[in-house]
């Protein structure tokens, strides 16, 4: 009797105990992984309608602002932690960017991920789309980063639609407060011209739509061609390339891959400014613009999302970087840009590949 009640309460502490205070990527395909869903530690439970995530650990007092990894269209949290890729030529990059963060010193209670797609979004990328509901899972989950850490701003870090989505998240929540940094990591920001030959309103590929006409808050990656998408034009402040003019209080980063990034210019359609998109308009708290494509042009050539193929063109990303690899080569990048106030020097340690400032 008192070995079976042993065995229950050893399995039942076993059962309570922290999951893994760290991301894991798991099974890897070269784009994107497929590790555990939730690894939280530390008591963190942001509760947030969320998918999965990491972040939190047992006995550990952050010290810096906390940062928020946003992943992508089709993607999850895990994918922060993607092995990098070699560009021929250069070194390959010693760590992921989860592990870069703690090689520089990061804690885990203050390197946090939120997966915002379910199991089957991140099936079908060409169906998703920016809405009011993928907001209150971002937002619910910076409000619980908040609260489990103790500060009152925290970093964000977006890949792709994940920097979309926190814009129009913190638009949306009027929370540009909450935010001390922001790095843009290849997002669409000025609509993608691989969405131009698919059309703004084609029900086979809805992330290539433009704004909704009746609820404002739900919109594509279709060019503001037509005057149809005001968040991917200019002339709306909050639109998604204003990000930096609109909110002087933060200060905000680039990184991107330019004319090697398949999702922006796998086209023929405005191909000659298709390595313009991710890049936000100019203003004194965008501290700085890096390309860091490296390997073989995407093709001049339509890409055609209704297939659901996402991976039909892979520019840089097949031998060197493209729109992937722009996210898990830049680690050393992305720490200068939060821990330090450089400008011209946020790529001083990166030697993976070539740089060229915007």
């Amino acid at each position: 009797m008192a070995r079976t009640l042993l065995s229950t309460t050893l399995l039942l502490t076993c059962l309570a105990a922290p999951l893994a205070q760290a991301v894991t990527c798991g099974t890897y395909n070269r784009f994107i992984c497929t590790g555990p869903g939730f690894e939280y530690g530390g008591g963190f439970a942001p509760n947030a309608g969320e998918y999965g995530g990491f972040g939190g650990a047992a006995a550990c007092t952050p010290s810096r602002t906390p940062v928020i990894f946003v992943h992508g269209n089709g993607d999850s949290a895990n994918s922060w932690d993607a092995p990098p890729s070699q560009v021929p030529g250069y070194a390959k990059p010693p760590h992921s960017v989860y592990q870069q963060f703690k090689a520089a010193g990061y804690k885990d209670c203050e390197l946090f991920g939120v997966t915002w797609l379910s199991s089957s979004e991140r099936g079908t990328d060409y169906a998703n789309y920016h809405q009011p509901a993928k907001y209150d899972i971002l937002m619910r989950f910076i409000n619980a980063v908040k609260k489990h850490t103790g500060k009152t701003k925290v970093d964000i870090i977006g890949h792709s639609m994940g920097v979309s989505l926190a814009i129009a998240t913190m638009n949306y929540y009027s929370a540009w407060g909450n935010v001390r940094r922001f790095i843009n990591v290849a997002g669409g920001i000025n609509g993608l011209d691989s969405c131009i030959w698919t059309g703004y309103a084609n029900p086979m590929v809805p992330t290539c739509g433009s704004q909704n006409v009746f609820n404002p808050w739900i919109f594509g990656f279709y060019p503001n061609i037509y005057g149809n998408n005001p968040w991917t034009g200019t002339s709306w402040s909050g639109s998604l390339p204003n990000a930096a003019i609109s909110n002087p209080g933060v200060n905000f980063y680039t990184v991107h891959a330019g004319l090697k990034d398949q999702f922006m210019c796998s086209t023929v359609s405005n191909r000659a400014i298709c390595s313009k998109a991710p890049l936000l308009r100019s203003a004194p708290n965008l501290k700085a613009q890096l390309d860091i494509g490296a390997g073989s042009d995407t093709l001049a050539i339509n890409w055609d999302w209704s297939t659901g193929s996402p991976w039909n063109q892979q520019g840089g990303d097949w031998d060197g970087v493209g729109h992937f690899h722009a996210k898990t080569n830049g680690g050393s990048i992305f720490v200068k840009m939060l821990s330090t106030t450089c400008t011209s020097g946020c790529a001083a340690d990166y030697q993976y590949g070539p740089v060229q400032a915007n």
